[in-house]
């Protein structure tokens, strides 16, 4: 088949032709050009890159997740989990859900509301982690019903809300009797549960506590907060903490550009995806994840790592003419 354009004018279809011939020869011999280093990319290959490697992951992710659910074993009756395994599930499900989101949307737009979601991965690692890190199985199983324990706890929180704040309206009388009964059955079968298995329930851990001693490098909770209150919480220095440039005061709101930032951030996600999965699989029986995990890894640090010294090297330049 032939690509080379016609133009009707025969001297140039000639050399146009033979010039294509050329390039096929050449590429034929030297194979094709190697794709640019990261070093050598542009932002938004860069960008691009990354992203196509985090699309990658959830697709392939997407298997171990059915075969999981499959078999699913649900002890607690009720419409939430209370095993260690379940609550693991749980956990990867509504992260990935979570870091799709986040993937899609810096891939369309250099949007902070991305960071929201990322968040939410964030704040289901260090859970996870602490659910996992001691290896006996009555002390896993233990924390299993406080995070359960919890969830009887929101119930009881909302019967309470509803009360205060309109006692007397309809909606209240009919709802705040269900959410008390909800609360006090959760919590006297996870009781049950606990006895009949001779384990303690967990004390309910400070949530700062964990961001600060799980949450990986760099800056354990005062990463997590830059995620809530740039991507999550509406306020007058959301945008200058994303779109904010030092020095003046300016604030660029460029929705299509600043493909160094979406870049980072993307990599930061997909780091933080990558590290939850690989405490879920031994529990949920993944026996192929560790090779998905290596690939994903070699393919992805060089990328991230040039993410990180472009959107962090940016900011201390530019914070740097600032000082000066």
């Amino acid at each position: 088949m032939n690509e080379v354009p016609v133009t009707g004018k025969a001297i140039i279809d000639t050399v146009s032709k033979a010039l294509a011939w050329v390039d096929r020869q050449i590429e034929q011999i030297a194979g094709p050009a190697p794709a640019p280093g990261p070093a050598d990319m542009t932002d938004a290959q860069l960008h691009h890159a990354i992203h196509g490697i985090g699309a990658a992951l959830r697709n392939r992710h997407a298997r171990f997740l059915q075969d999981s659910l499959a078999r699913y074993d649900a002890r607690f009756p009720a419409a939430m989990p209370a095993t260690v395994r379940s609550h693991v599930l749980t956990m990867i499900t509504q992260a990935r859900d979570s870091y799709g989101l986040a993937l899609l949307g810096l891939r369309d737009h250099a949007t902070p509301s991305a960071l929201g979601p990322i968040r939410n991965v964030a704040e289901t690692y260090v859970y996870a982690k602490w659910l996992l890190e001691n290896p006996d199985e009555k002390v896993r199983l233990g924390r299993a019903y406080r995070l359960t324990m919890n969830a009887a706890d929101q119930l009881r929180d909302q019967k309470s809300a509803l009360n205060k704040a309109a006692p007397r309206s309809g909606l209240t009388q009919q709802i705040a009797p269900i959410l008390g009964t909800a609360a006090k059955r959760t919590r006297s079968r996870l009781t049950e549960l606990a006895n009949e298995e001779g384990v303690t329930i967990a004390a309910k851990p400070r949530r700062s506590e964990l961001l600060a001693k799980h949450l990986p490098d760099p800056g354990g909770y005062l990463c997590y907060a830059l995620l809530s209150n740039t991507g999550a919480h509406p306020g007058a220095g959301r945008a200058q903490a994303f779109y904010g440039r030092p020095g003046g005061a300016v604030t660029d709101v460029d929705l299509t550009g600043l493909h160094h930032v979406r870049a980072y951030w993307m990599s930061a996600s997909t780091r933080l995806y990558l590290d939850l999965c690989d405490l879920a699989g031994p529990v949920l029986g993944w026996p192929e994840w560790d090779a998905v995990t290596d690939q994903t890894r070699t393919g992805l640090e060089p990328l991230a790592h040039e993410a990180q010294q472009r959107y962090l090297g940016r900011l201390q330049e530019e914070m740097a003419t600032t000082a000066g």
